[in-house]
């Protein structure tokens, strides 16, 4: 357990942007130690989507307690927010003591942010283009065009693609 634990310190240690922007770097360790396969990580990440909470903090308690109970849960999610509240109070720090600008430095942050949400996204799309899983693939686009064309709250946009997800996939099978 305490292999896994400090597996998300680290992870949060070295995450930036939110839980988007994890994502990918969560998705790599994950499989990289064999916590999960990568098919039950995906299925995880949609658990974790579906569920109120920070995407991050949602999945590192559901694998905690996949892997351990409630102990697992508690541990996995205090020791991913634990360097964020290192990495606050350094920050804290710092503006302080050199008088530094706080909205340059966030400014600053966006794109890298930008990139990590970006190449997260594509790590989750990837499984859907090389199974060939034409139904999601149809369903992510049409989330996409909501999305873009419309001013739908997102949260809409995710329940109505997760719910025809389900109608559908209750009546076909997975890969077609």
């Amino acid at each position: 357990m305490f292999k896994m634990v400090f597996l998300f310190f680290e992870i949060g240690f070295i995450s930036f942007g939110g839980g988007w922007a994890s994502l990918g770097i969560i998705k790599q360790l994950i499989i990289e130690n064999k916590l999960l396969t990568e098919k039950a990580l995906q299925d995880a990440i949609s658990i974790s989507q579906m569920t109120p909470g920070p995407v991050a903090v949602n999945l590192a308690t559901y694998i905690g307690y996949l892997k351990y109970g409630l102990p697992g849960a508690f541990l996995n999610t205090l020791f991913l927010v634990m360097p964020a509240i290192i990495y606050y109070y350094i920050a804290k720090m710092f503006l302080k003591k050199f008088n530094l600008n706080k909205n340059s430095l966030m400014k600053s942050l966006r794109l890298g942010t930008v990139v990590l949400i970006s190449v997260t996204f594509l790590s989750v799309l990837k499984p859907i283009i090389i199974e060939k899983n034409i139904i999601s693939a149809i369903i992510a686009l049409y989330a996409l065009i909501l999305f873009i064309k419309t001013k739908i709250d997102p949260i809409y946009i995710i329940l109505s693609s997760a719910i025809i997800g389900m109608v559908i996939f209750s009546y076909v099978s997975y890969s077609l």
